[in-house]
């Protein structure tokens, strides 16, 4: 029990790989890799990642925040607990992401998973998901879905809770429907979103028991 009490244990476990996927046109490899910690990360990524984020922000429709973040405090809020960014290509470990790389040609998304509340509930995660210019509509965003199904049990989660999925977000709803997450909750008026200046948009809560979570095939062509 002092275990579950104490929340899943920091850190990337031996269960966790990079995680090989075949976007949306079939012949496109890419991989998922897991990092553990903001140090994992090459800094020119981390600001890439941040300025990806920003634009999130900034675009007013997806995330709540009203102003942008710093790199630095986007690395420690992305990767507190955990997380995965997908790359082109077939990566084995996280030791081969490196300086050097075009990020806005190579990185297709990021994800972060953490305790959506805290102690004795720290077995509830939540996730953030962020896809780059450089992979819209190339099934990035399903994929890293799978992927977060995948590893949020093997790091000890037991239940996922996305608190606030703005219901004018059919890409993400979409997704999340497809993914087997049920919606638990309903927030009235949860959104004052730059795409919807004269009303307030309603947010979905999501939530999905980890228990049969499989994974996925690592194919978007299984997407529906």
């Amino acid at each position: 029990m002092s275990a579950i009490l104490d929340g899943p244990a920091p850190g990337v476990p031996p269960p966790i790989l990079p995680r090989h996927v075949t976007l949306r046109d079939r012949q496109t490899v890419a991989t998922v890799v897991p990092f553990a910690s903001q140090h994992q990360v090459p800094e020119s990524l981390l600001r890439y990642l941040s300025d990806q984020f920003n634009k999130e922000i900034e675009g007013g429709d997806t995330y709540p925040m009203l102003e942008p973040m710093a790199a630095a405090t986007f690395s420690s809020y992305w990767f507190q607990k955990f997380g995965g960014v997908m790359l082109l290509g077939h990566i084995e470990s996280a030791a081969e992401v490196v300086e050097g790389t075009d990020w806005s040609k190579e990185c297709l998304g990021t994800f972060y998973i953490k305790p959506n509340y805290p102690g004795r509930s720290s077995h509830i995660c939540n996730a953030g998901f962020v896809v780059t210019d450089a992979a819209r509509n190339r099934g990035v965003g399903r994929l890293m879905g799978e992927t977060y199904l995948e590893w949020a049990p093997k790091l000890g989660y037991k239940y996922s809770v996305f608190n606030l999925v703005y219901e004018t977000n059919v890409a993400s709803c979409k997704i999340w429907d497809a993914l087997g997450f049920k919606r638990i909750g309903r927030v009235k008026g949860a959104g004052n979103l730059k795409s919807y200046p004269d009303r307030l948009v309603d947010a979905i809560i999501y939530g999905r028991d980890l228990g049969d979570a499989a994974g996925g095939a690592g194919n978007e062509e299984l997407a529906t």
